[in-house]
């Protein structure tokens, strides 16, 4: 046998034996090159299921999927670096949870794998060139190497036994049968292709409410004046409630300048470091101080004069009235940009109902003229669409919404909405719906019933893959799962360099 034949197989070997959830690539020197990065530090543990330890140290499960994992992504062209390792070391993790966990299970049912199911799958690595199993290969490979595979066979069997028995598979088959997994009902797959065969296909347009105008920021303020009242006032905070009375008595006999306790007191939650109360409008105040009573106390005291103590969202305050309130100035720019800013934050519901006003009106003028001429007057453009089906939260069973139209990201998530547009004929448009950040207006374009759905090995396919996801989802909230991925990278890698 040749030696690079022999290279292949012991690679193979090494392969099947140390990863059983499918990573198919093995580094060489991939413990020694992690390692490198952990220099003299303890063993690095990333968790624990089940109360057994995940660490990195040769030999595991976990350093192996790592090494194998980082191969993987060197071959496929990704450039590793510190910040991508917390990533694959998750994925290791998930990786290892599985492995420990099906493998357990498998062996407190007592199961072991048939000698007949461990050649079937030893077959095909023992082929000649035609693909055909061949005595002369099985007869030049190794004794220890053929030991390998047999064992490493013999531990990917048992981890699909469980995999397969929990969330289906097509993997082994005979005749066409599945031989092990969840079998899937024609009905239920019948069933599936249908849910993605009518398709709908849509023109909208969409008014963003990040583009609310000034003008009527301005015309919003002027019945909420009050609100962007500017004040000029200084503050200490401390974080118990009897220092701050203590403090006050001091400041009020004179035996403590403010400034002094702004330097030498304050936790300048609220201030500057020269204690200037760095966010001083009216519904600022509001939102910094605990009862809404306690605001008028503020906002009305006289130049030079100290409010009592006042229970802020953080600490206990003092302030001090420094000067004269300036009243809201519309034309100021600093104040309407204080307005809009407010205005985006705390009164969206407001921008919402102008922009769903025009998007009426552009109904009324699309029902006079046409779809087309109404965006045109309206000032936005028109998007088509190409033909999709209802998908709420996307499932992977069948098509969602194409990822071209970025205007439609949230609208999987939207049952409401998907429900009024689909539920709209051909040519009729909808009223205006909230989607995202924008007021949209749909008009339906076609129906179409799409025969060219998946075919049914296809679909059996991906419910097996949607059952795996879930099932490792399930899995790594579980009580017996413990996550220290995070502290374990940050500790590792986030301080390279550093002593512990």
């Amino acid at each position: 046998m040749s030696q690079e034949k022999q290279k292949d197989h012991t690679q193979i070997g090494a392969v099947i034996i140390l990863v059983i959830s499918a990573i198919v690539f093995i580094p060489v020197g991939g413990y020694e090159v992690f390692n490198a990065f952990f220099n003299n530090r303890k063993v690095p543990t990333f968790g624990a299921y089940d109360g057994k330890k995940i660490t990195y140290e040769a030999g595991t499960t976990f350093t192996t999927i790592t090494e194998n994992l980082a191969e993987r992504y060197k071959q496929m062209g990704y450039n590793l670096d510190s910040q991508s390792y917390y990533y694959l070391f998750s994925q290791a993790f998930e990786e290892t949870v599985k492995d420990m966990a099906y493998l357990d299970a498998v062996k407190k049912s007592g199961y072991t794998v048939p000698e007949s199911e461990e050649n079937r799958m030893l077959i095909q690595y023992y082929s000649d060139e035609t693909g055909n199993y061949s005595q002369r290969v099985y007869n030049q490979t190794d004794k220890a190497t053929r030991e390998s595979l047999k064992e490493g066979v013999n531990l990917t069997l048992t981890f699909n036994r469980f995999s397969d028995d929990l969330t289906g598979s097509n993997a082994s088959k005979i005749k066409g049968e599945s031989l092990y997994g969840i079998k899937t009902p024609s009905k239920e797959i019948d069933f599936i292709k249908n849910m993605g065969s009518e398709k709908h296909s849509f023109s909208y347009v969409a008014f963003g409410t990040e583009d609310f105008p000034k003008s009527e920021s301005a015309k919003w303020a002027q019945s909420n004046l009050e609100k962007f009242v500017k004040y000029d006032l200084s503050a200490v905070t401390v974080n118990e409630e009897s220092d701050a009375n203590a403090l006050l008595k001091q400041l009020n006999n004179n035996e403590i300048t403010f400034e002094d306790a702004v330097s030498e007191r304050s936790q300048k939650y609220y201030t500057e470091t020269d204690g200037k109360v760095s966010r001083p409008y009216n519904y600022q105040l509001a939102i910094s101080i605990e009862n809404d009573e306690d605001v008028s106390k503020v906002s009305s005291l006289s130049k030079g004069q100290l409010s009592p103590v006042i229970k802020t969202t953080r600490g206990y305050t003092i302030y001090r009235c420094d000067g004269t309130a300036t009243p809201a100035d519309l034309s100021n720019d600093e104040t309407l940009s204080i307005v809009e800013t407010y205005i985006k934050t705390n009164e969206h519901g407001y921008i919402e109902n102008y922009f769903t006003q025009i998007a009426n009106d552009f109904v009324s003028q699309a029902s006079l003229s046409t779809f087309d001429e109404a965006s045109e007057k309206f000032g936005v453009t028109p998007v088509t669409t190409t033909a999709f089906p209802i998908n709420y939260g996307t499932s992977a069973l069948y098509a969602g919404i194409p990822t071209t139209y970025s205007d439609l990201n949230s609208l999987s998530t939207s049952a409401d909405i998907l429900q009024k547009i689909f539920a709209l004929q051909k040519n009729e448009m909808s009223e205006p719906v909230l989607v995202g950040m924008n007021v949209m207006v749909f008009k339906c374009l076609s129906i179409i019933n799409d025969d060219a759905v998946s075919e049914s090995d296809t679909i059996k396919s991906q419910i097996a893959s949607v059952n795996k996801n879930t099932a490792t989802q399930t899995l790594m909230r579980s009580d017996k799962v413990e996550n220290n991925i995070w502290s374990a990278y940050f500790e590792n890698f986030a301080n390279l360099g550093e002593n512990n």
